[in-house]
């Protein structure tokens, strides 16, 4: 091959040159979390699949490039839920209608501070314009939205989930998952015999310390050492142990982190902050729809004699993806 490069699918970017990468997470808007939580809602009880989405995403073709993450995830929902005949492309349209309609309100102009001055305290007041500044900026909300509001609305009608299946998943990403990996973690630290079975049976060990991961895929935890550092991307698209660590972050999902971290994962945890010795191998863990990565740091020093409840203290996501290390703490 002189300049080509085999690809099995528009997900299969790892390998590409690309420029450095945004670390900061940007986390998810209320219109993505709505998203998330319908294709989980969805995928959880196998109405549809994780492998039948990524299979019609990938059928766009060119346009899968065209399209913002979210925005081809909900195309590629509808066009599944319409293939699988769980509603018909005029039951959508025409609630989708509905649904755009819902949000046809009139924009209103934010006070002129310049213009209101009362007293406070019988002292006259002057306000900020911080002070009227809205979430938003009156555009609404991006068109995927409308997409899985209308998927949303046909598929409660016809009782296949309900809109409390969808929020009880919005509820613990937020709340619940992105703690659970933390506190595995945590119990490694101070537990051995728990540490060994983690090692051998990842989601068996979790399940018998009571964490039900909700999840289909497998689950395979590799221990950082002295003469190893292990880092997990998806090169496919976005797989992640979401039920243990939460939403993944902005930069994991990113083109930039997929494509780089395969054949520069130094060069890509250094922009994390994380400088990994010459003399340490780098093992870069590539996740599936079925199979899915949790990285056991090695405990910090100085932290003989704390207990779990003080460790998880140290404890962050990116230590269990593997793009950083949890610092000393003598």
């Amino acid at each position: 091959m002189v300049n080509d490069f085999l690809k099995m699918g528009p997900h299969d970017v790892g390998g590409e040159v690309s420029h450095s990468i945004d670390t900061h997470d940007h986390g998810m808007r209320y219109w993505e979390k709505f998203s998330n939580g319908l294709r989980m809602a969805l995928t959880s009880t196998k109405i549809i699949t994780l492998d039948e989405l990524r299979l019609t995403a990938e059928s766009f073709g060119q346009k899968y490039f065209e399209m913002e993450y979210f925005s081809r995830n909900a195309r590629a929902l509808v066009e599944l839920c319409q293939q699988r005949e769980l509603f018909t492309e005029a039951e959508f349209l025409e609630e989708l209608s509905r649904q755009k309609k819902i949000f046809e309100v009139p924009i209103i102009n934010l006070p002129n501070k310049e213009q209101i001055a009362h007293l406070h305290d019988g002292v006259e007041h002057k306000h900020s314009q911080s002070d009227f500044q809205e979430d938003e900026t009156g555009e609404g909300p991006p068109e995927f939205y409308f997409d899985m509001l209308a998927a949303a609305s046909i598929l409660q009608k016809k009782n296949f989930i309900s809109a409390q299946d969808i929020q009880s998943r919005i509820e613990k990403f937020d709340t619940v998952f992105p703690f659970r990996g933390i506190s595995v973690v945590a119990r490694a630290w101070v537990d051995s015999n728990f540490r060994k079975h983690l090692l051998t049976d990842a989601k068996t060990a979790i399940k018998e310390i009571g964490i039900q991961l909700e999840s289909f895929a497998d689950i395979i935890c590799f221990a950082q050492s002295d003469s190893v550092h292990h880092i997990v991307v998806c090169t496919l698209c976005s797989c992640y142990p979401r039920t243990l660590l939460g939403m993944p972050p902005t930069w994991y999902k990113s083109r930039t982190y997929r494509s780089r971290v395969v054949h520069e994962p130094r060069a890509v945890l250094e922009e994390f902050g994380t400088k990994i010795p010459s003399n340490k191998e780098v093992k870069v863990h590539d996740s599936n729809a079925d199979m899915r990565y949790l990285i056991l740091p090695q405990r910090p020093k100085g932290t003989e004699g704390w207990n779990e409840k003080e460790l998880t203290q140290l404890i962050s996501r990116d230590h269990l993806v593997g793009v950083r290390i949890p610092e000393d703490v003598i």
